[in-house]
């Protein structure tokens, strides 16, 4: 259930609503998160299809990620999470300002701008690995569906979860399966949480040489 900032902001005081309006995030920002999550993800999108393409035996392939379907999905996968960490943030600024009001009752906004300051830092440290993590996985897992998807429908071959590490009950029962059709693991694409740090580690079939300008590649 997404967070909702606007309960705690009807709690602050009018010093705190207005250093909240200078301090929070807005469209705009969830604007050039957008763009910057979308970048990310079609670079991700790319790699991971020439890691494919090298594991059927085509190496020398190129991604070219061209395709409007593909492209509107990574764009509204980024639209989505743009909104939610502009979202997240700002609910999380509004307590913060509550907590640093129980410090300092009489803090003006000079007191609250310098206390958040230390504040944002601490949050943006962890929130940053949390998010590049989840964008990478998300768009490596669509590849790997598409890539098969497309091209090799019935493709046999493997797959493990990586790294063998885990912390969710999802991702350690995939973990304790071990080695598991390529079909399924596809059909199971990661993250399974957020901050999720697994991948498929796919082991599928050789393809033909002359089949390799055959391969879908984004187009």
């Amino acid at each position: 259930m997404p967070l909702d900032p606007q309960a705690i902001i009807d709690e602050l005081s009018a010093v705190q609503r207005l250093v909240f309006g200078w301090a929070r995030y807005d469209e705009s920002d969830a604007e050039w998160m957008r763009v910057e999550l979308y970048t990310a993800r079609r670079e991700a999108y790319a790699d991971e299809l020439e890691i494919q393409a090298a594991r059927v035996g085509c190496a020398k392939r190129k991604a070219r990620v061209t395709n409007t379907g593909v492209l509107e999905e990574l764009n509204r996968l980024s639209e989505r999470d743009a909104k939610s960490i502009v979202n997240t943030y700002n609910y999380y600024l509004a307590k913060q300002l509550i907590a640093i009001r129980e410090q300092n009752i009489r803090g003006n906004r000079y007191y609250y701008a310098a206390k958040l300051r230390d504040w944002d830092a601490h949050y943006w440290q962890a929130k940053d690995k949390q998010v590049a993590t989840q964008t990478d996985g998300s768009a490596r897992a669509k590849a790997q569906q598409d890539f098969y998807r497309f091209m090799f429908r019935g493709m046999f071959g493997t797959a493990k979860l990586e790294p063998r590490t885990a912390v969710c009950p999802v991702c350690k029962g995939w973990i304790k399966r071990g080695v598991v059709p390529l079909r399924v693991a596809l059909n199971n694409p990661p993250p399974y949480h957020v901050g999720c740090p697994h991948t498929w580690d796919t082991r599928p079939g050789k393809v033909a040489e002359d089949d390799c300008p055959l391969l879908w590649m984004g187009e």
